[in-house]
C-alpha cells in the first residue's frame, strides 16, 4: 500500500485544499485516539474536476513510532480505503511535499491516477437504490449477471462484449485487479459493466429479490484450513436463491474436489435449488486460473444450481439516525454480545472541534467496521451501515449507549 515515513510530521493549518488537474484534495480534520495518543486519522476529501463524478472521502492513518518518538508513518486507513488507489497515493504525495525529512516512501510521481476509471468503479452505496442505478445504465429491461471474484476479468469482459444488453456486475476485493479491469472497460468502451470491491456474502443481502439471471463463482480460494472464510455457506445459498429469478443459475467452477463436495452438500440441503454437476466441461472463455489448472492436467468440477421459485421482496427501509444531543467525551473500550449479533466500541478519536467514534458490529461472521463522525451532527462517515435487521439492532444499541454516557456526563 502507498505510504511514506518521515523523521517528523508537519501539517499546514487545517482545513487546507490543493487543486490538481484531476480535482481538488481537501485535508479537513486530524483526529487523535484517546486510547493510542500516537495514532491519528486525517480526514480527506477528493472532488473530481468532472462534476458528474461523486467526491471520494477517506482517512489517512498517521502513526508515530513509540520507540522513535519523532518517526511517523503515513498510509491509507484500511477501513475507509477507496478505489482507484491512485487517489490515496496522490493525497500522500501532497502531504509528503510538506515534510522536511522523508526517510522512505513508495510514491512514484510519474504514475498519476486515472479518473477515467471512476465511472466504472462503484461504491456499495450506489447499490442501495437499485432502481436508480439500473435507470442510469440506459439498458432496456436488462438481464443482470453477477460475477464474484473476477480476478483478471477475462470471463467478465468476454461476457460483457458478447451480451451487450445484459448488465454485468463484478465483485473483486483485490484492488489492483479492480483497477486493471476498470482500465480494460474504458479501453473497450463497454457501458454495461459495473465493478466494485466488496464482500459478496454481504452484497447479496442488498439486492432486490429475483433480480439476477446468473451468478458466477469461478475458482474461489478453497480455504481448506479456514472453511468459515469460504464464499459458499448455507446463508450465502439462501441469499443466492432469493436474488436469482426462477430458473436463474448459480455456477461454481473449481479445481478443488473438496470444495466441490462441500458446496454440493450445502446445496443438497437447500430446498430452493435443483442441482446439475459435471466434470471437465468446456467453457466459451477460459479464465487465467482455469488455463493454469488445465496446463497442470487437473480436473475441473462444475456445479450449477437452478433456483426453483420467485421470492418475496424484503424491506430495506431501516433508519440509522442518531439523537440530536451532545455527544460524550468519555470513552471505554467494550464488547457487547447479544443473541445473533455484537457491538464493539473500539475507540474515540478527537480533533480540536469534532469527534470520531470507531465501532464494529453486526453478524459474527460478517462484521462491519464503521466510523461515526460528530461535527454539526452525529452521523456515520461516508454512508450508513448496510440496511440489515442485525445491523439495525446493533445501531439501536449503540445509540442507546451513546445517549446513556452523555446523560451521565451531564448529571
Amino acid at each position: 500500500m502507498p505510504h511514506f515515513k518521515s523523521h517528523s510530521f508537519t501539517l499546514p493549518t487545517l482545513p487546507f485544499c490543493t487543486q490538481t488537474s484531476k480535482g481538488e484534495f481537501a485535508f479537513l480534520d486530524l483526529f487523535t485516539s484517546l486510547n493510542q495518543p500516537n495514532f491519528s486519522l486525517l480526514q480527506v476529501r477528493f472532488t473530481p474536476s468532472n462534476s458528474k463524478l461523486k467526491p471520494k472521502n477517506f482517512f489517512l492513518e498517521v502513526k508515530k513510532n513509540k520507540q522513535e518518538a519523532q518517526e511517523t508513518i503515513v498510509k491509507c486507513d484500511k477501513n475507509s480505503k477507496i478505489a482507484p488507489i491512485g487517489i490515496i497515493k496522490k493525497s500522500l504525495e501532497i502531504l509528503a511535499g510538506y515534510q522536511t525529512s522523508i526517510i522512505t516512501h513508495n510514491l512514484n510521481s510519474k504514475n498519476t491516477f486515472d479518473t477515467n476509471k471512476l465511472p466504472f468503479i462503484k461504491h456499495i452505496e450506489d447499490f442501495l437504490d437499485f432502481d436508480s442505478l439500473l435507470a442510469s445504465q440506459n439498458l432496456k429491461n436488462p438481464k443482470i449477471w453477477l460475477e464474484i471474484g473476477f480476478g483478471s476479468g477475462r470471463h467478465l469482459l468476454y461476457n460483457a462484449k458478447k451480451h451487450p444488453q445484459t448488465l454485468h456486475i463484478g465483485l473483486e476485493i483485490h484492488y489492483p485487479s479492480l483497477e486493471q479491469v476498470a482500465r480494460q472497460i474504458e479501453l473497450s468502451n463497454l457501458q454495461n459493466i459495473l465493478i466494485l470491491a466488496y464482500d459478496a456474502r454481504i452484497f447479496l443481502e442488498l439486492l432486490p429479490s429475483n433480480i439476477l439471471e446468473k451468478i458466477f463463482v469461478h475458482f474461489p480460494v478453497p480455504w481448506d484450513k479456514k472453511p468459515h472464510r469460504r464464499i459458499f455457506s448455507a446463508a450465502f445459498l439462501s441469499q443466492a436463491a432469493r436474488v436469482l429469478e426462477s430458473q436463474g443459475c448459480l455456477q461454481l467452477r473449481t479445481d478443488s474436489l473438496e470444495y466441490f463436495n462441500y458446496a454440493k452438500n450445502l446445496a443438497l440441503a437447500n430446498p430452493y435449488f435443483i442441482l446439475k454437476q459435471s466434470k471437465n466441461t468446456q467453457e466459451s472463455i477460459i479464465s487465467k486460473y482455469e488455463a493454469r489448472w488445465l496446463r497442470q492436467e487437473k480436473d475441473i468440477y462444475n456445479l450449477e444450481l437452478f433456483a426453483t421459485q420467485n421470492s418475496p421482496q424484503i424491506p430495506l427501509d431501516y433508519h440509522f439516525d442518531f439523537l440530536k444531543t451532545k455527544t460524550t467525551n468519555s470513552f471505554q473500550k467494550s464488547k457487547i454480545i447479544k443473541e445473533g449479533y455484537f457491538l464493539h466500541l473500539e475507540d474515540l478519536l478527537l480533533s480540536p472541534k469534532h469527534k470520531l467514534f470507531k465501532v464494529s458490529f453486526g453478524d459474527f461472521n460478517y462484521p462491519e467496521t464503521r466510523y461515526i463522525l460528530g461535527d454539526s451532527s452525529l452521523h456515520y462517515f461516508r454512508e450508513n451501515p448496510l440496511p440489515t435487521q442485525i445491523n439495525h439492532k446493533a445501531h439501536n444499541l449503540l445509540k442507546e449507549l451513546l445517549q446513556t454516557n452523555t446523560t451521565k456526563e451531564s448529571q
